[in-house]
């Protein structure tokens, strides 16, 4: 044990430790707050991970595609090579067990620049502002993916008003060309 001890206080002396542990702190303190809870987020993670395997191996080109899940729904974005990748993609994603929706939101042509993946990172830092600004919004139960000046908005309303305050906050961003509303609302029923 005096060993292990040694050993652990030059790494957390260093610093080395602490953004580590605080990270996974604020991701389960984050998840915790959601909606969804902190099963719910587990859940999700379990199932990106089993996308992630399927898609890497029965895919001949996964290195362009990003995975959003939310409760068991997917959002496939990024850009790939041609459309037949497109196509295997969403066709093996909604083959694994758990998935219940695949979204498409992956384009076929050359790489995304820097300017294009800033620009959508600045969209998705934008509206996660407005809505944490939103007294009206619970702005932990969203989760939000910019793609190409798409923005893709998963997330639990407690109520169809707070449901469109989202919405139209993301409708608000300059530059938006496409707002993709994939919230559900508390006490309707969720697709199959």
């Amino acid at each position: 044990m005096l060993r292990r001890s040694i050993i652990c206080l030059p790494l957390c002396l260093s610093g080395c430790i602490a953004p580590i542990a605080l990270g996974g702190i604020g991701v389960l303190g984050m998840s915790t707050a959601e909606e969804r809870g902190l099963q719910g987020f587990a859940s999700d993670q379990a199932l990106r991970v089993k996308l992630n395997f399927q898609l890497s191996n029965k895919l001949s080109d996964f290195a362009g595609i990003e995975l959003t899940v939310y409760r068991g729904r997917v959002l496939l974005t990024g850009i790939v090579a041609n459309e037949q990748v497109k196509v295997d993609a969403v066709r093996i994603a909604k083959n694994v067990s758990g998935v219940r929706e695949v979204i498409d939101g992956m384009n076929v042509q050359g790489r995304e620049g820097l300017s294009e993946y800033t620009r959508d990172a600045w969209m998705t830092t934008k509206l996660k502002a407005a809505l944490y600004v939103d007294q009206e919004v619970i702005a932990p139960n969203y989760t939000i993916r910019t793609f190409d000046k798409v923005i893709y908005v998963f997330g639990t309303a407690g109520t169809k008003e707070e449901m469109q305050r989202v919405i139209d906050h993301a409708c608000e961003i300059t530059g938006v060309r496409k707002v993709v509303n994939l919230i559900e609302v508390q006490g309707e029923s969720h697709k199959p």
